[in-house]
């Protein structure tokens, strides 16, 4: 494997919490996923002030990553600022260099934080420009946004930031709403998936060769029809920890 067959789709500033929702369901800690994830990601939505959200919420929110209620307001204006031009959506950042300043700057305050890095193959980057692109906006209606991993992948193209731990492949889909999500965080057996095909994860949970991991990612797809949500076009994507500046 060799970092630079891959392109970057956006970088990530996170913490486990150990917090499960109200389903109990448990994710491995090296996750993107959103669904029932129990690792926060920042910034998101709650930090941007015309996202509609309440005051509590953003309050509870902000101080996972040690944001006091008195500093929320001048961290919303720092993301009101940076969004579109630093990070898009929801939590993706454009730069390494944009990830490790947020953290540093912003959230001096926050423990356990991690800098990853996530990249896709550049043999599967038409495929996911295809899958992401925005759809068209109804008559009348403000235009649809891209993600920030489309931005970052799609549109700026610049191949992963080198200097970093990989960790191996995590299968995702870009859904609707700009999030990822995993096969176990959509309630899919994603060990019976590894299986099937004869892969062993390592100890991450992430699948270290990129044709292994595009074998479960097919596995998925072809029996996508026997299960509840019918969710097609799964992607290895490659994980790299970063260390702070």
């Amino acid at each position: 494997m060799r970092i630079e067959d891959y392109v970057a789709a956006g970088y990530f500033v996170s913490r486990w919490t150990g917090a499960r929702d109200c389903t109990g369901t448990e994710l491995r800690r090296v996750t993107l996923a959103s669904d029932h994830s129990q690792r926060s990601f920042f910034p998101d939505s709650w930090a941007l002030s015309w996202c509609d959200d309440t005051r509590e919420s953003r309050v509870e929110r902000a101080s996972i990553f040690g944001i006091s209620e008195d500093q929320l307001d001048e961290v919303m204006r720092w993301a009101d600022a940076g969004f579109d031009r630093e990070f898009g959506a929801w939590s993706v950042f454009f730069t390494l260099k944009a990830a490790q300043d947020a953290a540093r700057l912003v959230l001096p305050n926050a423990r356990g934080l991690e800098i990853w890095g996530l990249g896709i193959h550049r043999t599967l980057l038409r495929s996911f420009s295809e899958a992401s692109e925005p759809p068209q906006s109804p008559p009348g209606a403000a235009p649809i946004g891209a993600s920030g991993a489309h931005v970052v992948a799609c549109i700026r193209s610049a191949p992963l930031v080198e200097g970093g731990e990989v960790l191996g492949h995590e299968i995702l889909i870009n859904e609707a709403g700009s999030c990822f999500n995993s096969p176990e965080s959509r309630h899919l057996d994603e060990q019976a998936v590894c299986r099937a095909v004869g892969v062993v994860p390592n100890n991450d949970g992430l699948i270290d060769s990129f044709e292994a991991a595009y074998s479960c990612c097919r596995e998925l797809d072809a029996h996508a029809g026997e299960t509840q949500h019918g969710i097609r076009g799964w992607m290895p994507w490659l994980v790299v920890r970063y260390p702070w500046p």
